[in-house]
């Protein structure tokens, strides 16, 4: 059987990183989904080839670890692999690296293989773990732990309205999943934003939202320690009484010199 890891290379560009020329966290996931739809395509299971059978993967979870963020101009490459299939769900891992491949990153994904046609998981073919092969080293053995939020917190929640746009929409029909990272980011606190950076994120996608729909992003932050501070996120779904799309979980570490 094969062991198959993929490798793609990426260069962090202008309108990819923020105030601080440093690749923004939605820009990686952006570099993440990539990675895993070329590989995908290198095997013979690219976008074309599932559509023709009425299949597309869709996202479940991320978790995302970063030890530190590549600047402009800088070279990234992403590792990915198979971790898994387990029925209808599909586990693919990731590691990011700096062009002298020092691990500056870490991620975990789970998928379901869905049916287009019936709108249900569908089991997932055995042909497929010929062709992506199979590694069981995970690149991160355990998810973020809980972030406690007291009362006194919760009345002090972010939140915001957002109308989804034509350029959210993916090829499945559905928001992107990288956009709910930025629908939960515009509603961070300012002054966690500009003072820290996100070193992990954990986002678990609950339902999929299409074009014309509005969203409420909420955000609930609670510090951690004079370091580090967690932030509860939750998009819910205005059209639909506050039906949760996705939750997620981030945490964030005091900027250094080096992050500025």
């Amino acid at each position: 059987m094969k062991n198959q890891r993929f490798k793609m290379e990426f260069e962090v560009h202008y309108h990819e990183i923020n105030r601080y020329e440093k690749a923004t966290p939605l820009t990686i996931l952006h570099y993440l989904e990539d990675a895993a739809i070329s590989h995908s395509e290198a095997v013979g299971q690219g976008i074309e080839q599932l559509k023709a059978q009425k299949h597309a993967w869709v996202l479940n979870q991320w978790q995302l670890q970063m030890d530190s963020y590549p600047a402009l101009g800088e070279k990234v490459i992403i590792v990915t692999w198979s971790a898994g299939f387990e029925r209808f769900y599909g586990k693919r891992d990731f590691l990011i690296t700096d062009k002298n491949q020092r691990i500056i990153g870490r991620a975990a994904s789970l998928w379901i293989f869905y049916n287009t046609e019936s709108k249900r998981p569908s089991r997932i073919p055995a042909e497929f773990l010929d062709a992506y092969g199979f590694d069981s080293r995970r690149a991160l053995e355990q998810p973020i732990g809980e972030v406690e939020i007291g009362t006194s917190e919760q009345e002090g929640a972010e939140e915001q309205i957002f109308n989804v746009r034509r350029s959210d929409i993916d090829t499945n029909g559905h928001v992107n999943n990288a956009n709910y990272l930025q629908w939960m980011l515009e509603v961070v606190p300012e002054d966690i934003y500009q003072k820290y950076h996100l070193a992990a994120l954990e986002i678990t996608y609950k339902k999929a939202i299409t074009y014309g729909s509005s969203i409420r992003s909420k955000c609930i932050s609670s510090g951690l320690g004079v370091k580090t501070i967690g932030c509860r996120h939750v998009i819910l779904w205005e059209d639909a009484e506050g039906q949760e799309l996705a939750s997620a979980k981030t945490i964030w570490e005091l900027k250094g010199v080096s992050d500025c």
